[in-house]
């Protein structure tokens, strides 16, 4: 198959540096798309202040964040401006269809960003957009192809998209049957975490003894906490049995909280733990008592999450203590009202659960597809 340097067939525009003095968040003036805001579809950012035309962006144009993550997607909001790293592509060309290069580019872009070398941050240019080379058939080969792919993501979307109804129902739940937890509404008894349970901080065994990393006891760190699961997941590295002596351990049904990060929007993520783990500094860990259910005690801190980044030192970094950790107060209600949210919490678990694989194979269906459209098999 034909293969052209895309930067023959496409229009790229870089954004622009708008001056941050004229940024702001009482939608004056026209939405700002900086890098975080190109996959959500939204901006928050607006800039009231004056601007060329060819920074304009419309809904539904392809746009690319430069920095970090390579992301393609199309804009899903109204008018707004192209603020710099991120930039927007089109087709020029009559023989490139332009949902044809929206399906080709994520994959390409990926490959450049694996192979891009980075001290802190991951930078694309321009160029390198340019120098790609794409697969070029007919365009009614390029329209079947986009077409196909089409319709595998539209049944990734839906997946997704009942994955989130669950979590939206759960949380709705969550508020008619106890309010927020911020405000306490109803009025539920205050609990210090530490009077629900027994706390304690991660540690890391010395570096220096390599003897204590092998393969004997999972050893989580914050990143298997900063996700949507409920679950911790699965840690890339392990202590050794005469590590695990030295590092922190605790049993399945306790709940582990980021409590240091370099993000603040990191303090207070957190996830359950089905087996025994050990688990670094940055995390601190409650074993649930007998006047709360691990279940319930989970979701209430994670839809209390602006309560326990309360705690922390307000940095851009953040950081909990152990012992402002454990002064946490929460509202807790009667383990009859527990009970009730936990068989829901718990049927919701097993449909997504459920979705979840449905998704992954759909994820597995739409990358065969894509591979084969590209390499000319499909």
């Amino acid at each position: 198959m034909e293969k052209v340097q895309l930067g023959t067939l496409v229009k790229i525009t870089s954004g622009f540096a708008f001056k941050s003095n004229l940024f702001n968040t009482d939608k004056k003036g026209l939405p700002l798309i900086r890098i975080r805001d190109v996959v959500r579809g939204y901006s928050d950012t607006y800039y009231d202040g004056e601007y060329k035309a060819e920074y304009l962006i419309q809904k539904g144009d392809a746009l690319i964040g430069m920095d970090g993550e390579f992301n393609l997607a199309l804009w899903n909001s109204g008018k707004a401006l192209l603020n710099q790293r991120v930039c927007k592509i089109q087709s020029i060309d009559e023989r490139l269809d332009q949902n044809y290069l929206i399906r080709f580019l994520p994959k390409a872009l990926k490959d450049i960003e694996d192979r891009t070398p980075f001290v802190t941050v991951k930078h694309l240019s321009v160029k390198d957009i340019n120098n790609i080379q794409i697969p070029l058939p007919p365009l009614a080969e390029q329209r079947r192809i986009a077409s196909i792919l089409d319709q595998a993501d539209e049944l990734r979307q839906k997946r997704q998209q009942a994955i989130e109804k669950l979590d939206q129902l759960l949380q709705a739940t969550f508020i008619d049957m106890f309010g927020d937890p911020v405000s306490n509404p109803k009025g539920w008894d205050l609990y210090k975490l530490i009077d629900l349970g027994s706390i304690s901080t991660g540690n890391t065994p010395s570096r220096d003894d390599a003897d204590n990393f092998g393969n004997y006891l999972e050893w989580i760190k914050s990143d298997n906490l900063n996700n949507d699961e409920d679950y911790a997941t699965t840690a890339t590295e392990y202590l050794s049995e005469k590590g695990a002596k030295k590092g922190r351990v605790v049993p399945e049904g306790s709940i582990l909280v980021t409590c240091i990060a370099g993000s603040f929007d990191c303090i207070g993520n957190l996830a359950m733990v089905e087996r025994k783990v050990s688990f670094n500094q940055q995390i601190n860990s409650i074993t649930p008592n007998d006047t709360v259910i691990l279940e319930f005690l989970y979701y209430l801190m994670k839809i209390s999450k602006p309560i326990i980044q309360n705690a922390s030192t307000n940095s851009m970094k953040g950081m909990i203590s152990k012992s402002k950790f454990s002064e946490i107060l929460l509202p807790i209600p009667s383990k009859e009202k527990q009970i009730q949210f936990v068989e829901l919490f718990k049927k919701l678990y097993g449909l997504k659960v459920s979705h979840k694989l449905y998704l992954s194979n759909a994820d597995s269906l739409f990358k065969s597809l894509q591979n084969q459209a590209f390499n000319g098999t499909l």
